[in-house]
């Protein structure tokens, strides 16, 4: 981010909002404002085999943190004409200016199809807020970091239609108002997509743990050559079907890789690691 767009940032209202957010735990505000929530993308990092990186709800291989909200598959999309309702009613509750909210949805839309916003499309006497806020980037808006021009025009508003000042429609109650609705929205969307990673009750969430428990081992029975001999004797079954045969519920599988797996993987690194430094392990030399 430019300088100049950090510094046009409306900072108060900002931290009004991190202070006074509360229909969601802490830890998903701070994930969710640091680009840190456990997507497919960032857990696929720490093990690749475990994690997909793949969004749970479509064919998108990769999951960021803007697929999350932006994520295709019609269960998933609904959250998003929700907001902008919600928005709406919110906005028109608290008096706020009418070309404000419309700048303020028709950026959000955009955003979220991924289309610039023209910037004939707005009066001119507010093309001044949509440079900043574009500047600063309406993926930011999302995350509360507005324009300081929000608060101001909204004031002005005000001024020029003699409307009354109230605590809730102006300043920083009345943009700290509108960001935690837009996070109470989006923690929202973030626990949809959890039900569809995890499962949406108790048996849809057993399903999933046994085709993720067996999804691993396949793989890591893929990866069964990269072992040493002795490794491979000691830790797998002779093939992943003689596996499954023996270990037929979650429970078995889960505690097998919960075991092994560790192991498996440190032999396969510590077998790259001989390989490079052209070493051979012992049982590779004299086999049985």
């Amino acid at each position: 981010m430019l300088e100049a767009a950090f510094v046009d940032i409306d900072w108060q209202s900002h931290e009004r909002s991190v202070n006074t957010f509360k229909d969601g735990p802490h830890i998903f505000l701070v994930q969710f404002l640091h680009g840190w929530l456990p997507v497919g993308k960032l857990v696929s990092r720490y093990n690749p085999v475990k994690y997909p990186s793949a969004c749970p709800s479509c064919n998108e291989p990769t999951e960021d943190s803007k697929h999350v909200l932006t994520c295709p598959n019609p269960e998933r999309h609904k959250w998003q004409a929700a907001l902008k309702t919600s928005l709406r009613h919110r906005c028109e509750s608290v008096d706020t200016d009418p070309a404000l909210l419309d700048l303020l949805l028709w950026g959000l839309n955009h955003w979220l199809q991924g289309i610039p916003i023209p910037a004939h499309s707005v009066p001119e006497w507010i093309t001044h807020l949509l440079h900043s806020q574009t500047m600063i980037g309406w993926d930011n808006f999302l995350l509360g970091r507005w324009s300081k021009h929000w608060t101001t025009l909204q004031f002005q508003y005000f001024q020029r239609n003699h409307i009354e000042v109230k605590n809730k429609n102006h300043g920083l109650s009345w943009s700290s108002n509108i960001i935690r609705l837009m996070w109470d929205h989006c923690y929202k969307e973030w626990k949809t997509r959890n039900k569809a990673r995890h499962g949406k009750d108790a048996e849809d969430k057993a399903q999933r743990q046994l085709e993720k428990a067996l999804r691993t081992i396949r793989d890591l029975y893929d990866l069964k050559p990269k072992c040493s001999l002795q490794a491979q004797r000691h830790y797998f079954y002779p093939t992943v079907e003689d596996h499954f045969c023996t270990d037929t519920d979650a429970s078995s599988l889960e505690n097998w890789l919960e075991t092994y797996e560790p192991m498996i993987m440190q032999n396969i690194r510590h077998r790259q690691t001989n390989s490079d430094r052209r070493l051979r392990l012992i049982d590779e030399v004299f086999q049985p």
